[in-house]
């Protein structure tokens, strides 16, 4: 599954996704918009770690970029482990069916 800017909310597109196809999307690219100018409270922390933990129950390889944030995409990595990469512009992603 390829989106953009997940302004709605990953977990809501995901939610979208498994109503219309009934399973997983194998791989998710995307950038999950939870970057902020002006630093985070830990209940934004703990929001973030909730977010990890429902990511991390989906048989889905995960990809995200500048707009998910770098001190989130840290949060979402200490949980998610392997199942999370960051990409950037210009880098190269190959999805192979059944990974």
């Amino acid at each position: 599954m390829l989106s953009g800017c997940a302004h709605n909310g990953i977990l809501n597109i995901l939610e979208k996704y498994q109503k219309i196809y009934d399973s997983f999307p194998e791989a998710v690219i995307s950038g999950f918009h939870m970057q902020k100018k002006s630093g985070y409270a830990e209940e934004d922390l703990e929001v973030i770690r909730k977010i990890a933990l429902e990511l991390k129950k989906m048989p889905t390889k995960f990809y995200t970029g500048h707009c998910t944030g770098e001190i989130p995409y840290q949060v979402l990595k200490e949980c998610m482990g392997s199942q999370l990469e960051y990409v950037h512009s210009g880098d190269e992603i190959r999805v192979e069916e059944g990974m």
